[in-house]
Formats: C-alpha cells, sequence, structure tokens
C-alpha cells in the first residue's frame, strides 16, 4: 500500500490533533455543564437581540485596526501622503479571516489575513508587513486580555481566583515579550539592519527589512495611539456583548464579572481545540462561570450561556463573511497577484 505523500500526512496530523484536543476538551467542559441545553431559556431575549446588533460593530471595529500599520507602508510606496489601504480590502479581508481563523484547527486561519492582504497587490503592503501588522495587533490584544482578567477578577463583587491570576500574570509577561521583541526590531536602526542583512538568505534578508519597517511606522504616536485606542473600544464592545449575553441568560452578573469571563475565554482559545474554537471556548466559558455563579445556576442558565454566545460568535463569523467575501471580490486586482514576498515599499 503507497503510503500517503508529506503534506497529506501533515494535513491528517493536524486535524487529528485538532479534534482529539476538541474531544478531550468538550469531555472536561461536559463534567460540570450540559453542552446544549435542553431548552433555551431566555429571561430578557431583547438583550440577545441587542448583542447580535451589536456584532458588526464589534466586526468592523476587529477590522479597521490594521489600517495604522499599513496605510503608512503604502503612503510611503506610493509617494502620496494621502494613500490608504483600499477601504474594502481592509474590511473585506477582516470578515473573511475571522471565519476562516474560526474553521481551521490550532489557529492557522491566522495566516488567511497576511495572505489575502497580500494577494491585493496593493503597493507597499507584501506579506512581511502584513505578518508585521497582525503580530502587533495580535501581541497588543493579548495585553487587553490579561488587563481584563485580572482587573476584572480583582473587581468582581465575590470570587476565589487566585491560580487563575497567577496564570493570567504568567500570559501576560508572555505577550509583554512578544510586544518587546517587536518594539526592539523596530527601534533597530535601519543602517543597522542593512548591514545584517547580508547574512541572511536573499528572501528572508527582504521579509526581516519590510517586517521591521513596518513595525518601526507603528511606533510612532499617531499610528500606535490610534491602535491602542481603537483597541480599547473593540475589547469594550466585547465585554458589553458578552455582558448582554449573560443577562439575556438570566445570569444577573456586572461588568467586572463579565470582563473577567472575556479574558478568561480569551486565553483558554488558545489551548489547541478543534476547528470553530470547540472545546477550548467551552471549557473557558464553564472555568470563568464557574467563579462567579452558584453549582445550579451553572447547570441550568450557564449552559444557555455557553451555547448561546458560542452560537453567536459562530454564526456571525459566518452570515458576515459573506458581504466581506463581495468586498474582497471589489478589491481584487485586475492581473494575478505577485509573489508573496513581493512588496514596493522605497
Amino acid at each position: 500500500m503507497t503510503a500517503p505523500p508529506p503534506s497529506r500526512r501533515r494535513t491528517l496530523l493536524l486535524w487529528s490533533t485538532s479534534l482529539l484536543g476538541a474531544a478531550l476538551l468538550l469531555w472536561l467542559a461536559s463534567r460540570r455543564v450540559a453542552l446544549w441545553p435542553t431548552s433555551f431559556h431566555l429571561p430578557r431575549p431583547e438583550l440577545l437581540a441587542a448583542a447580535v446588533a451589536l456584532h458588526l460593530p464589534y466586526s468592523l471595529t476587529r477590522s479597521l485596526r490594521l489600517r495604522y500599520a499599513l496605510d503608512p507602508r503604502v503612503r510611503a510606496a506610493t509617494g502620496d501622503p494621502q494613500a490608504r489601504l483600499p477601504r474594502d480590502l481592509l474590511y473585506g479581508s477582516g470578515l473573511v479571516s475571522s471565519l476562516v481563523i474560526l474553521l481551521l484547527p490550532l489557529r492557522l486561519g491566522e495566516l488567511s489575513r497576511p495572505l489575502l492582504l497580500t494577494r491585493a497587490a496593493v503597493p507597499g503592503v507584501g506579506l512581511a508587513e502584513s505578518i508585521a501588522a497582525v503580530a502587533s495587533e495580535r501581541a497588543v490584544d493579548g495585553l487587553f486580555v490579561v488587563g481584563l482578567l485580572l482587573v476584572g477578577v480583582a473587581q468582581a463583587t465575590s470570587t476565589s481566583a487566585d491560580d487563575i491570576t497567577h496564570i493570567g500574570r504568567g500570559m501576560g509577561l508572555v505577550f509583554l515579550a512578544l510586544l518587546a521583541g517587536l518594539a526592539t526590531l523596530a527601534a533597530l536602526p535601519p543602517r543597522l539592519l542593512q548591514r545584517w542583512s547580508p547574512a541572511l538568505p536573499a528572501r528572508l534578508a527582504r521579509f526581516v527589512l519590510h517586517f521591521a519597517a513596518t513595525l518601526r511606522g507603528l511606533a510612532a504616536p499617531r499610528t500606535g495611539l490610534p491602535l491602542l485606542a481603537w483597541s480599547a473600544v473593540y475589547w469594550s464592545l466585547t465585554v458589553l456583548q458578552l455582558w448582554l449575553v449573560l443577562h439575556a441568560c438570566g445570569l444577573a452578573l456586572g461588568p467586572a464579572e463579565a470582563a473577567a469571563i472575556v479574558g478568561i475565554v480569551g486565553l483558554s482559545i488558545q489551548l489547541p481545540g478543534g476547528p470553530a474554537q470547540v472545546g477550548s471556548y467551552q471549557v473557558g466559558s464553564v472555568l470563568a462561570l464557574g467563579l462567579f455563579i452558584p453549582a445550579a445556576d451553572l447547570a441550568g442558565p450557564g449552559s444557555c450561556f455557553v451555547a448561546v454566545s458560542f452560537l453567536l460568535g459562530l454564526v456571525g463569523a459566518g452570515l458576515l463573511a459573506l458581504p466581506g467575501a463581495w468586498l474582497l471580490a471589489r478589491a481584487a486586482p485586475p492581473n494575478s497577484p505577485p509573489s508573496s514576498l513581493q512588496s514596493s515599499e522605497s
């Protein structure tokens, strides 16, 4: 019998690992809560409607933040001080990649937005610039997640979460280290990087130089501060949406508890769960709810909340990916895309 090619074996290994991880995490979550409630009891359905309506501004805010990393590269490549990343590409890539991130195993979908941006062949926006922008955004998001967890647990009315607080602090150090590494690369003088680059293979050297140039532009206050401000808006919308779903399901928790839940779930979905964050989302939600509500509520309204909040994110991403694909089609270049490492940076 002929062995499958290496690429197929890697694919099978990735999906097998993802599905096994999802099964294990779902089993752990099912020991404390019914993964699918016998009935969806929503005491405040109007609040669920408000949470659904909030998903559009939430998704658009998530998408627009990359503008502050990539607009300077477009202006540098074109020489036009008014040039910007095309709006259709900005929002289309964000909406489509949100669904791809959910669907692919082990968060491999994170590469989808850089690939979509590169494929559009916008001057100054190559694979290196796109990855640098997404990496910076994820580092900032990680710090916001840890901050929400720590502040939420500290301000919650009654909870004992020393172990989770320690985990949050540890993850905070990880994200701080990532951000410090990116900041160091941005701070290196271009001449020094150009002096070192001949020691690298040509394609890798070009990648590093373009990557660092993107970070350098993002380190400027006029671009970095708006990124932080819009990230604060994005995470505020995330907490508000989750708070609305909590109350819609009959769980009268406050903003601090909602913030802590967002932080815990945000860290848990980094675990190797299945596609659509199956398993990792449920474990994080159950763990977070268990800090703030009694076991009886966890089995009733808690089960409803876990299912409704999970479906809201998944279905919302799926529906918004449709207009996202339409926007990407409008932004498609008229000819074939360039090499993935090509960039028009001067």
